[in-house]
């Protein structure tokens, strides 16, 4: 009999852009309205003060306070320049549908989630506040947990421009049939891309050299390399053997502060999906049942889960880099799913 999955670490730690942008500021409109909303979900989604969005992106507090406003009234159509007094359309009964139907099929989505999957896989638009206020009349909202003060005095972000510019790295543990498991993970900075990804009964140095090499024969090795101070990874004296893999592939190393997880947070923030989205729900009858599954909802991660990181993206779509062409065609998808509504008040079939 399998024992209970016991994580043995999950931490996250979300990020924050940097300043906004002064041209933004001296614009006709002063702010664009995806400055806006950035700045909006910083606060609601993110869970930062208004007072440190307000300073990070060089806000006042009463705009922030009325953008928020206008976001919880009217969802992000309310950031939008609309003239004054413009009804806001009623969602036609097909997208009150879906939205009650994912809610349904999947108890564990939230308002953000349901709204990504509603543009990505069945081109229909719906904000999350829209989701929200329609979830609350059909009475399936459930209360969210109240967030977490964070000591947090000035947020740190980084994110790299391009693919495989820098791919992060850990160890996951977590119980497995009665003995410890150890999933070792190499992922891509800028897309959240999984690159490698293997399952193993102990965590050395040759388990995560075996996952790099693998990487880095199907996708190339990237330019730098961020990991923890693990042995795996790293030696006190002298030169490891991941050290002088990366160094053969002239792959630059930095390693994160002691005690400061928050340098790793995209890879630590997969550790958390994959424990809430699929390990806690699996059951395994065997370590290598358990490996070639994780691998395949690994798959799923990349190219069919949308990220909430990335603005809805899938992590394939960002690494092979077909986020713009995609956008424009769910845009294109969605505007003739509205039409669709119109005329026929039913939407196309999903792609």
């Amino acid at each position: 009999m399998n024992e209970p999955t016991v994580v043995e670490k999950k931490k996250t730690h979300p990020s924050i852009p940097p300043r906004g942008d002064r041209a933004a500021e001296k614009s006709g409109r002063r702010y664009p309205p995806e400055f806006r909303l950035k700045a909006v979900r910083l606060h609601l989604e993110e869970g930062f003060t208004q007072s440190t969005v307000c300073t990070e992106l060089s806000l006042g507090h009463t705009t922030l306070c009325n953008w928020v406003k206008r976001y919880h009234e009217f969802g992000e159509a309310g950031l939008q320049p609309a003239p004054q007094n413009a009804r806001q359309p009623k969602l036609p009964p097909a997208i009150r549908e879906q939205i009650i139907a994912l809610k349904q099929e999947h108890p564990g989505f939230g308002i953000k989630r349901i709204s990504q999957w509603l543009r990505r896989w069945f081109l229909l638009p719906a904000s999350p506040e829209t989701v929200r206020r329609h979830l609350h009349e059909a009475q399936l909202m459930t209360e969210a947990p109240a967030r977490k003060k964070r000591n947090m005095v000035r947020p740190r972000f980084f994110e790299r421009a391009t693919p495989n510019q820098m791919w992060q790295s850990d160890i996951f543990t977590f119980r497995l049939g009665g003995r410890y498991a150890y999933l070792i993970a190499f992922l891509d900075d800028y897309s959240r891309f999984v690159v490698g990804a293997d399952l193993f009964r102990s965590p050395t140095a040759a388990a995560v050299i075996e996952v790099y090499r693998i990487a880095v024969g199907e996708y190339q090795p990237p330019k730098e390399m961020l990991t923890d101070n693990g042995r795996q990874y790293t030696s006190w004296r002298g030169t490891s053997r991941f050290e002088a893999e990366l160094k053969k592939d002239r792959v630059a190393h930095f390693k994160s502060r002691p005690h400061h997880p928050m340098t790793l947070g995209k890879v630590e923030r997969f550790w958390s999906t994959i424990w809430q989205d699929f390990l806690v729900r699996a059951q395994f009858d065997t370590f290598e049942s358990a490996r070639e599954r994780i691998k395949l909802w690994i798959q799923y991660y990349n190219h069919k889960r949308p990220h909430q990181g990335i603005e809805g993206m899938c992590p394939a779509d960002r690494f092979f880099e077909i986020q713009s062409q995609l956008r424009q065609t769910l845009e294109a998808g969605m505007q003739q799913n509205l039409l669709e509504l119109a005329l026929r008040g039913k939407p196309q079939a999903p792609f």
